[in-house]
């Protein structure tokens, strides 16, 4: 997914709360790249800016499998 794509999944859910920004969606998507977790392409296009299409790799999906099953942190 794109990070445009992430933001407007995140806003039609009806059970994800969030309330932030595209650079927020950027900012993490490149810290999730920089630690391994997901990999990127660019794909070009003709008539609209290139696309950067984010999937997740296996570690980043031990991760996230770890992170579902911890205990939620305190606010």
């Amino acid at each position: 997914m794109t990070g445009y794509d992430l933001k407007k999944l995140i806003q039609e859910s009806s059970f994800l709360y969030w309330s932030g920004n595209n650079n927020q969606i950027y900012k993490a998507l490149v810290e999730l790249l920089n630690a391994g977790f997901v990999t990127n392409e660019v794909r070009h296009q003709d008539s609209s800016p290139s696309k950067k299409i984010y999937t997740i790799t296996s570690s980043g999906l031990a991760e996230l499998r770890k992170w579902v099953v911890a205990p939620p942190e305190p606010p």
